[in-house]
């Protein structure tokens, strides 16, 4: 039984939250150097391990985490296709809040495994009531939710939580982030993958760099990371191109699908923004950050409008994303960034205002 729970409602709430999770690892593990990185998050827990406030705080943090894993199960167990979990009745009660708490455990694992590194700082620094007081602490929230699900099962007639506030059971997706919602939830091994890449060079970068971080470098650096990222272009046309072809028959201006997609990118782009910002700042002035973060938005969308190009298949399309890496190095070499990010953006509208209406999909992609 251990086995279903942890398909039906471990690895779906992983799935379902992948993008929550991606943001949460970039803000703080992929943001700050690793020296940084790692004193950020030592000072952290001994504070914790050593002030109430920090302590506090991180409880109720904590309380928060297990009350959205708390919110998912019951949702799930609510449900018309979770009606089958309702044969744990038939176990003895003891086994049955072994169940959820082992289930609890494994959706509250991010949090433990930081609790337990928590209290090893804290009992290290020879600190021990408040590392073990968190231990307690994330021992009874696994605890208490194991029978919030058992109670949940066995008094169907009831409701076992109190409903929620409308803002708190789902908002409602703005059409101008589709790219997105499609990026981190049908694309998220691609797109997580495209991140932690970025973050790794990056961090490679700063190490290799730590006295002074050179703006050619850095240049060389995002071009690469720009042409890595050129997969998701190809992926956004085609899902806005099939699943989503009925937006060409609404009521939009053209500007709005150009700038939807230019929104796309401009979030898309902004932890590896970000990293440059809080690790390069000492060596890179501000307005060459914006150029490349401006650069990185422009170049993908030229990436996304070659595609409306007649006759363009994905073979021609990476032979001109390799042409284009290689022609804005040497670019780079002897003119400045504001020139290229001009000529991109130029070519990317001129392509859309040409080519956006009268594209037709292949039939081979029907």
């Amino acid at each position: 039984m251990n086995r279903i729970l942890t398909k039906a409602i471990v690895t779906q709430f992983y799935k379902i939250n992948t993008g929550f999770f991606l943001v949460l690892f970039l803000i703080l593990f992929g943001l700050l150097n690793g020296k940084a990185m790692v004193e950020m998050h030592m000072y952290l827990m001994q504070e914790i391990s050593a002030d109430y406030r920090f302590l506090l705080a991180a409880m109720v943090i904590w309380l928060l985490y297990s009350f959205k894993c708390v919110l998912y199960v019951h949702k799930e167990l609510r449900s018309a296709a979770g009606s089958y979990l309702y044969v744990l009745r038939s176990v003895t009660d003891g086994r049955h809040l072994r169940l959820w708490a082992s289930c609890q455990f494994q959706l509250l694992l991010p949090v433990t495994i930081y609790t337990c590194l928590t209290a090893a700082v804290g009992y290290s620094s020879g600190h021990y009531l408040y590392p073990t007081l968190f231990l307690l602490y994330q021992t009874g929230l696994c605890i208490g939710a194991a029978f919030i699900y058992r109670d949940t099962i066995n008094n169907v007639w009831r409701q076992v939580l109190p409903a929620m506030p409308g803002i708190m059971r789902g908002m409602r997706k703005p059409p101008y982030t589709f790219l997105l919602y499609y990026a981190v939830n049908m694309r998220k091994g691609t797109f997580i993958g495209l991140k932690l890449l970025s973050v790794i060079l990056l961090q490679g970068m700063v190490a290799a760099n730590q006295v002074e971080i050179n703006k050619e470098s850095v240049a060389i650096l995002m071009m690469f990371l720009i042409a890595a990222h050129s997969l998701l272009p190809l992926y956004f046309m085609r899902h806005a191109e099939t699943r989503l072809a009925f937006v060409r028959n609404m009521p939009l201006r053209d500007v709005s699908i150009l700038l939807t997609v230019t929104f796309t990118y401009a979030v898309v782009f902004l932890p590896e923004i970000t990293f440059l910002i809080l690790n390069g700042r000492h060596a890179l002035p501000p307005l060459v950050v914006v150029e490349l973060y401006a650069v990185a938005v422009s170049q993908s969308m030229l990436y996304t409008m070659l595609h409306y190009i007649p006759r363009m298949n994905t073979d021609r399309y990476m032979l001109v994303v390799l042409s284009l890496f290689f022609a804005t190095l040497l670019f780079l070499a002897s003119f400045d960034l504001a020139p290229l990010l001009g000529v991109e953006l130029l070519l990317s509208v001129i392509l859309f205002v040409l080519f956006y209406r009268k594209y037709e999909l292949p039939a081979a992609n029907l």
